[in-house]
This record gives C-alpha cells, structure tokens and sequence, in this order.
C-alpha cells in the first residue's frame, strides 16, 4: 500500500470480511442448489426459480454490522497486517434465513414480469424461511418474528385474490417426455381458465399440496406413460396414454377420471410428435366432465 498504513488496514479488513462471508456461504449454497434442482419447472417457471435462487444467493450476504471485530495484528518483520473477523455460526444462519425470507417478499413486489401464481409461491416459501428463523440468536436490530409474520400474511392475502385459479393444472410425466408435452399442456390450461403449475410432482398428496398452495380449489392430475415399438418398414409406432383425474383439493377426493390412449408414428423418435397427440387426446369427448 506504499506505506499507507490507512489503506493497509482497511484492505485487510475488508480481506478478512469477504473470506468470513465466503465460509458463511458455503453453509448455505447448497440448500439454495437443492432448491433450485428441485424446482425443475418448465417455461416461465424455471427462469423465475433461477431468478428467485439468484436473489437468495444475494441476499445471503453479511454485512460489517453482522459480524464482531476480534482484534489485528501488525507482524513487524514483514508489515503484514492480520484482521480477524468471527460470527457465530448460529447467528449466520438465522441471519441468512431471515434475509432471505425479505428478500423473497420484496420479490413480489420488483418482479413485474413474474405471474402472480409465481409471486404466491415466492411469498409462501418465505413464510416457511422465516419459520425457520430463530429470533433468539439475532440482534435486536433484526427485528420481531410477529411483525414479519403479520406483513407476509397480509401480502399472501393479497395475491390469493389476484390468483383464485379455480382450477389448476399438474402433470406427473418422467423425463423426457414431460418437458416434450409440458408447453402444450401449459396452453391448454389457459385455454381452459385455469393455472398450470409447472413444478413436477407425482403423488396425489403431493400434487394436492401444491394446489392448495396457488389457491386452487380443483386439480386437474394429468399422468403421462410412453412407449414406442418398431413398425414395418423402420416406422416407429409411439403409444401414448393419458390419465386424467379432478380432484376437490379442499378434501382431497376424486371426483371424476378418465383415461385416452392413442397413437403417433415416425421414422425417428425424435419426430415423434407427443405434444399434438397429448391435445388430440385431451380434447376427446370423455375428457370433457374431467376438464370442466
């Protein structure tokens, strides 16, 4: 630092600071890895998840108010100025959780080109972050659990009213013939008035869940199931099967099911075309009392 001693010390401890923050990080970056892997969605939804794991990422950062000074050191020999910085471990957690959870709320409001669908998923899941936020370890300046439960709640209110999808659509489809007819099953449900939610699932419980989450108050369980043999002359024969059951989400009984079955044919599997098979059957007569 050209014997600028000012500087010397303000570089050391801000070294110090970004190698304390990167230890901190690291205890969280693989709980915002999962999250994001295990919202493997289609269209919109995957860019708004990796949006919103972006923004967390963000938001875990510390800051010089979070962290205690524990003293320096001037090694004489070597001008070498030493800084430490220490936090408790338990502290950062909960510090990063909360921070998170803002960050999630916040999102509702800055991101304008999400859905209000994905807006409602986001506040929710910042209501389950700061359910894991113990207050008791933070500083006071962190703020009150009640406040922060009262301002979430009333936004979550807020977008249920904008969302009311009625019903909602989900598809349980292995890879990668869900993401082939997911876009096309997106469409049809807007066509339909209703929300097709793009996180995958594939139990009932678990589809119901997730309905009740976007508000619905019906689900439409698409189960997807391919398969393909080889026909004369090379052409491949993809059979396709469709099961579709509404359920009541605030009881979780079925109330009407249907299946389809039908064919597609190609030279290649890669021309096959699934998508188009999936309306055509979607859109048979027996579908009708289960889409409505």
């Amino acid at each position: 630092m050209e014997g600028n001693f000012f500087l010397q010390k303000m570089s050391a401890r801000q070294m110090a600071l970004v190698n304390l923050l990167d230890q901190v990080q690291v205890t969280v970056e693989s709980s915002m890895e999962l999250m994001e892997s295990q919202a493997q969605t289609t269209d919109g939804d995957l860019s708004a998840t990796r949006l919103a794991t972006r923004r967390l990422r963000v938001a875990s950062s510390l800051t010089m108010n979070d962290v205690t000074f524990a003293g320096s050191y001037m090694d004489p020999s070597s001008c070498t100025l030493w800084v430490r910085y220490t936090i408790r471990r338990d502290t950062a957690e909960n510090l990063v959780a909360l921070k998170q959870a803002k960050a999630l709320h916040q999102m509702t409001y800055d991101e304008e080109a999400a859905t209000p669908a994905q807006k409602l998923r986001w506040i929710i899941d910042a209501l389950a972050r700061l359910n894991d936020v113990d207050f008791s370890v933070l500083p006071k300046d962190a703020g009150n659990r009640n406040h922060f439960i009262s301002v979430f709640t009333a936004r979550k209110a807020e977008l249920e009213q904008r969302v009311n999808p009625g019903m909602v659509w989900m598809l349980s489809a292995p890879e990668p013939l869900r993401s082939t007819l997911a876009p096309r099953i997106s469409s049809l449900a807007e066509a339909h008035g209703a929300v097709f939610v793009g996180a995958p699932c594939r139990e009932a419980n678990d589809c119901l869940g997730q309905a009740r989450e976007y508000a619905g108050d019906r689900l439409l369980l698409i189960k997807a199931a391919s398969r393909m043999r080889s026909g004369t002359l090379g052409m491949l024969q993809g059979t396709l099967r469709l099961g579709c059951t509404r359920f009541d989400v605030g009881t979780g009984a079925p109330v009407a099911t249907h299946t389809a079955e039908g064919n597609v044919f190609g030279f290649h599997d890669k021309v096959l075309d699934w998508a188009n098979l999936a309306e055509t059957l979607l859109d048979d007569e027996g579908m009708s009392p289960v889409l409505k």
